[in-house]
């Protein structure tokens, strides 16, 4: 999709125009970084004036929480949400990964956020307040295929939980060290949560 200015004979109502905004605003924060997308740059991409982008989104750090809670997870779940019976969880993380390492920008933002936003005044606190319980839930309810032992709801819960606190590191972990990318400390969560034998026939 191009992020020139979209010209529209319609007039989009307001969650419309928010995707809208979400949608430009996450492709323009993936080319150019989030320090380097101004305001006015997401208004004239989806071809509203300033006043009329600050008219659905107050500000820059509510711009930026709206283009992470619209995207981000959504983005990185979505083959396994309209995937097919017996899933294979380990393919379906390192996919996530996978998926991360294409939009280095918008994985930054997100960790820059999660720090950000422990202020309850901030747009996104209550995204991160929620956000992994949210994800658990969906997480849990998708048809896995799993070794005999996370077949319990508490062994899967425990799982998933591991899974993502690993990930939501390994993320923060190759940008404040960029020595060891997220691909190789990946590799090493995937080694140690995935790696034993009970897993063949799983992954």
């Amino acid at each position: 999709m191009s992020s020139g200015p979209i010209n529209s004979r319609r007039r989009l109502g307001v969650e419309e125009r928010r995707r809208q905004i979400a949608e430009v605003g996450g492709e323009l924060v993936a080319r150019y970084g989030s320090y380097g997308v101004s305001m006015q740059a997401v208004a004239d991409a989806v071809g509203l004036s300033l006043p009329g982008l600050l008219h659905h989104v107050r500000g820059r750090d509510e711009l930026l929480a709206l283009i992470v809670t619209a995207h981000y997870d959504d983005e990185g779940l979505s083959p396994a949400l309209h995937g097919e019976a017996a899933l294979s969880l380990p393919a379906t993380l390192r996919g996530i990964v996978d998926r991360n390492l294409e939009r280095p920008s918008l994985v930054a933002l997100f960790v820059r956020l999660a720090v950000e936003a422990h202020d309850p005044a901030h747009p996104a606190h209550a995204y991160y307040r929620e956000r992994h319980g949210a994800m658990l839930d969906r997480l849990r309810a998708l048809p896995w295929s799993l070794p005999e032992r996370f077949r319990d709801d508490g062994a899967l819960l425990d799982l998933l939980r591991t899974a993502l606190c690993a990930m939501d590191g390994a993320q923060a972990q190759s940008l404040t060290d960029p020595a060891e990318g997220l691909e190789s400390l990946w590799s090493r969560v995937e080694r140690t949560l995935f790696g034993a034998a009970e897993w063949d026939g799983c992954r």
